[in-house]
């Protein structure tokens, strides 16, 4: 696994690294990346790609029991992702009967996995705390805001996780940006590079051609 190929992905919006791998033709396109109900909670930061660190948590399931917390564990996983080289895209599905109203992260827990390696946070349920993530600086995916966390139940760590139809292992890269998410799988991630730089010099051929004032659409449909 070339590191940095998969690092200079973040020059890339996500719809070009999108057709790099599309490019490859290893995976079906319908498949592999979020749609409406995540969308970037923080978009004046721009674009993140990282190694997936995974947990599953339900916070909305009704009761008084006090459950224990992975949240060290999931930090440590964080840490020994960190080793790679790559920065950290964090991955908690949201579980339990209103899983878009559980509250994955606030600003504390956040704090946390900025020093444990993360770039990025990605859920299919919410956050809390939004001015305070985002003056630590961790861009966040999700589905939105809510203010409270409800009870923390941790499911487990480390497991393949769901978001918004995406299908993510443990190890796994993300890229995302205001138009969403996608898994890249990551025996083919630094190959993605040469693909989306392909993508990018074609479509600048393209619309140069389509803007040029000697550009004839009819002829064009005639072809």
């Amino acid at each position: 696994m070339n590191i940095d190929n998969i690092k200079r992905l973040i020059d890339f919006d996500t719809p070009t690294v999108a057709n790099g791998l599309e490019l490859l033709k290893l995976r079906d396109p319908s498949l592999g990346y979020t749609g409406p109900d995540v969308r970037a909670l923080m978009p004046e930061m721009g674009a993140r790609v990282g190694i997936a660190v995974t947990a599953r948590m339900d916070t909305t399931t009704a009761g008084v029991d006090d459950p224990p917390s992975l949240f060290k564990d999931w930090i440590r996983l964080m840490r020994v992702a960190a080793r790679t080289g790559l920065p950290v895209f964090a991955v908690m599905e949201s579980v339990g009967p209103r899983p878009r109203h559980t509250v994955t992260i606030g600003d504390g827990m956040g704090t946390m996995m900025l020093l444990a390696g993360a770039t990025a946070f990605l859920t299919n349920g919410s956050i809390r705390d939004i001015d305070g993530v985002r003056g630590i600086g961790l861009p966040c995916w999700g589905a939105g805001v809510s203010p409270m966390h409800g009870k923390l139940r941790w499911l487990d760590v480390n497991s393949p996780v769901v978001i918004d139809g995406m299908l993510v292992h443990p190890g796994d890269i993300i890229h995302a940006d205001v138009n969403g998410a996608l898994m890249i799988p990551p025996g083919v991630a630094d190959q993605v590079l040469e693909k989306a730089n392909e993508v990018r010099r074609r479509e600048a051929e393209m619309f140069a051609q389509w803007r040029s004032p000697n550009f004839d659409i009819d002829a064009y449909l005639a072809a």
